[in-house]
């Protein structure tokens, strides 16, 4: 779930923390979508392990979007060669993986599963499971548009072909940019990930006289009545700032907006050289505020009435304040690995060829492992176990996969 840079072989020396900083952000990936069949069909007591958990996986996206800002910005391609190597690269795999697994539900039907099994199985947010041939297609080039239902892990390869698109134009100007301006940059990129949380104060605010007397036809213009519960509080743009409005979409601060920052905090973080005392001075503090914001504000808006599950990632979203907090604080800590054992540096290049593909298959594995061993360890073990399970056997069927020539630029 990265860069190709990040995830396949490429020809700058190679990075042991970097490795493994990526199997970091690779086992979190997989923990976050272990946890989806505890969200779908767990206990209620189970939701305090999505809680412990999800506070802290949230950073495994951020982390491959700064390691892609750390090895590819700035770009030394042309615009054309860019895009030609990097964005080829990813569409390939892109393909195959959307026909792997628009095909998958199918394949199993056939070979004697219920439709229900594959859902609860495999799928288990998939809403409906088609299992009859002509989906095949149907799914495949829906797509092209949006992610499949079936791989809702490949949402990723969207977001990283725009940011390819965008990394000529933004690699101008960092070649040019003093490390104050990259500096004032990511300070602006932080407000929008602060803005963010605007509901969240106008929910605090509404709660007394003076806030409900004052915002009372701001909230009427946009939730339709004059009360203000946590079920309006959805995203950002339920409560509209900055211009934002029915004609536009984009706020003042939109084009600071998103995962651009993070490209820009791997490559400024890349230079940034200090000890590992200084470092833990940083980073720790970051890393348990950022940790301790997102785990009792999911906690709080879960347990509040008028919650609903499109307020679920509400804390978890990657693009806020807390989130980026612990991506810089993870990144800061891992640059610290000065010594890596010989015996790992294979291992450790052979996730960087087969991390691409690894991401891409590795969402079955996980969900079928958590259902196969639901009955032997408790939550609180299954999540990590269902999770280091796929990224292993995914790992496995990729290095077979990529023996064959046929089959290596297309698995990623």
């Amino acid at each position: 779930m990265a860069a190709q840079s990040n995830m396949m072989t490429d020809s700058k020396p190679f990075i042991p923390w970097i490795g493994w900083l990526r199997v970091l952000a690779l086992f979190l990936v997989c923990a976050c979508h272990a946890c989806d069949p505890l969200s779908a069909f767990g206990q209620p007591e189970d939701k305090t392990w999505i809680e412990l958990y999800g506070a802290f996986i949230r950073v495994c996206v951020p982390l491959f979007v700064m390691m892609t800002g750390m090895l590819l910005l700035p770009v030394t391609e042309s615009f054309g060669g860019m895009y030609h190597k990097r964005i080829k690269r990813v569409l390939l795999p892109f393909l195959f993986w959307n026909a792997i697994y628009s095909a998958l539900p199918w394949g199993l039907h056939q070979l004697g599963v219920s439709q229900e099994a594959i859902q609860r199985v495999f799928f288990p947010f998939a809403a409906p499971v088609h299992t009859d041939a002509v989906s095949i297609i149907r799914t495949f080039f829906l797509s092209l548009i949006q992610f499949n239902q079936y791989a809702v892990q490949l949402w990723y390869i969207y977001l990283l072909i725009g940011l390819y698109l965008f990394m000529p134009v933004l690699s101008a100007w960092l070649r040019e940019a003093t490390l104050r301006a990259k500096w004032t940059f990511l300070g602006i990129w932080g407000v929008t990930l602060l803005a963010w949380y605007w509901p969240l104060a106008l929910y605090g605010v509404m709660q007394t006289t003076w806030g409900s007397a004052f915002f009372a036809d701001y909230v009427m213009r946009f939730s339709g009545n004059a009360g203000f519960t946590l079920a309006h509080m959805t995203t950002f743009e339920a409560f509209p700032i900055l211009g934002v409005c029915d004609w536009n979409t984009y706020s003042g601060l939109h084009m600071f907006a998103g995962f651009i920052g993070y490209l820009v905090l791997g490559h400024v973080l890349k230079e940034v050289t200090l000890s590992l005392k200084r470092t833990l001075l940083i980073a720790l503090p970051l890393l348990i505020t950022g940790y301790v914001v997102v785990y009792y504000g999911t906690h709080w808006i879960w347990n509040t009435p008028g919650f609903t599950w499109k307020m679920a990632e509400y804390f978890w979203w990657y693009c806020s304040l807390p989130v980026a907090m612990m991506s810089a604080a993870v990144f800061l800590m891992f640059k610290q690995i000065q010594k890596t054992p010989q015996w790992t540096i294979v291992p450790l290049q052979s996730f960087a060829r087969h991390g691409f593909g690894i991401f891409c298959m590795h969402y079955v594995f996980v969900t079928g492992t958590y259902f196969l061993f639901q009955t032997i360890f408790p939550s609180a073990v299954l999540v990590p176990f269902s999770a280091m399970s796929g990224l292993l056997v995914s790992w496995g069927i990729m290095i077979l996969l990529t023996q064959l020539p046929a089959f290596k630029k297309w698995v990623g």
